[in-house]
């Protein structure tokens, strides 16, 4: 099985758990050359699932945030591929004010070295790994599970009043200034939409901040 048709299918099946399970809308969004799948529910503030294929990268992004008023940490999902090897793949329930954290049983041997942005605001138990074909393999196991995993927590969730509201949006936002800080993201995107357009799609599309 192709790269491609790897991360189509881990798209198809995420989409899938977000339509139905948790009850997600999908909006409109804006044309970028690619594809950019955006969904609301009463259960999380956006869940976005990012298609990107250009020559020869592959790019499958996954990301979901809880409501405003949620103590539920962020879930994140990339992985990078060539049309010849996987470059890197990350995994993560990302805190916020709560130490909820996604503990995989499977372990990799070959790990990506964050920077320091990403260690920032990743949990201690994020999976970021420079993956080989059976690494990649097992990821598409993984983060089905894990995904549904996050939704239930979203669906279960009793709003507890000790969360602050401003601590939960501070944190929130941070998350997304420090993913606003990849460089690499950033120049494919540059290259692609120019400079005005590509911070717009980080800030806006990818890490859009609580106003």
């Amino acid at each position: 099985m192709s790269y491609k048709v790897t991360l189509d299918k881990i798209a198809e099946t995420v989409k899938e758990v977000i339509t139905n399970s948790g009850e997600g809308l999908e909006i409109e969004t804006e044309d970028f050359g690619w594809i950019n799948h955006r969904y609301l529910s009463k259960h999380f503030r956006i869940a976005h699932i990012e298609r990107y294929s250009d020559k020869n990268l592959e790019v499958l992004h996954i990301t979901t945030f809880p409501n405003e008023t949620s103590q539920n940490p962020i879930f994140g999902f990339d992985v990078i591929t060539t049309d010849k090897k996987p470059l890197a793949a990350f995994l993560d329930y990302s805190p916020t004010v709560s130490n909820i954290v996604y503990q995989s049983s499977r372990s990799f041997d070959s790990l990506y070295k964050l920077p320091d942005w990403a260690n920032n605001i990743f949990s201690k138990s994020a999976i970021a790994i420079v993956p080989n074909d059976q690494d990649l393999e097992t990821l598409s196991e993984i983060v089905v599970d894990a995904y549904k995993n996050y939704i239930d927590l979203c669906l279960s969730e009793i709003i507890n009043l000790e969360y602050d509201k401003l601590e939960i949006k501070n944190r929130q936002n941070y998350y997304c200034e420090e993913q606003q800080k990849n460089q690499r993201t950033y120049n494919v995107l540059k290259a692609k939409l120019g400079e005005d357009r590509a911070r717009y799609f980080m800030s806006e599309i990818l890490f859009p901040k609580i106003g």
